[in-house]
């Protein structure tokens, strides 16, 4: 399994987690339900942010960041507000943290 870094900027409110998945587009989809099961992200209408993914996820996907490997930006628009959201493979394995 592979760990994915979502940092969502949202009316002026920045939220990061993390999932974990086989591929990007699973990972999408726990951070979606993520989302949808709680009040992680201020403000935000759970109900018109499920239908505004669930209607883009397929037909305009995370896209590339032009020249930087594993990272991918996802916008959606609901109501007024534009939610943003950048995605970032994570290997944790190299990772080592420790407190002394």
């Amino acid at each position: 399994m592979k760990t994915y870094t979502f940092i969502t900027d949202y009316q002026g409110g920045t939220y990061i987690s993390q999932q974990t998945a086989d591929g990007l587009h699973g990972a999408c989809q726990h951070w979606r339900d993520h989302i949808v099961s709680g009040r992680y992200i201020q403000n935000l209408d759970l109900h018109q942010f499920a239908e505004a993914f669930d209607a883009d996820i397929n037909e305009l996907p995370p896209v590339g960041i032009d020249d930087v490997m594993n990272v991918w930006l996802f916008q959606l628009f609901i109501a007024d507000h534009m939610l943003s959201v950048h995605i970032v493979l994570t290997d944790l394995s190299t990772t080592s943290m420790s407190e002394e």
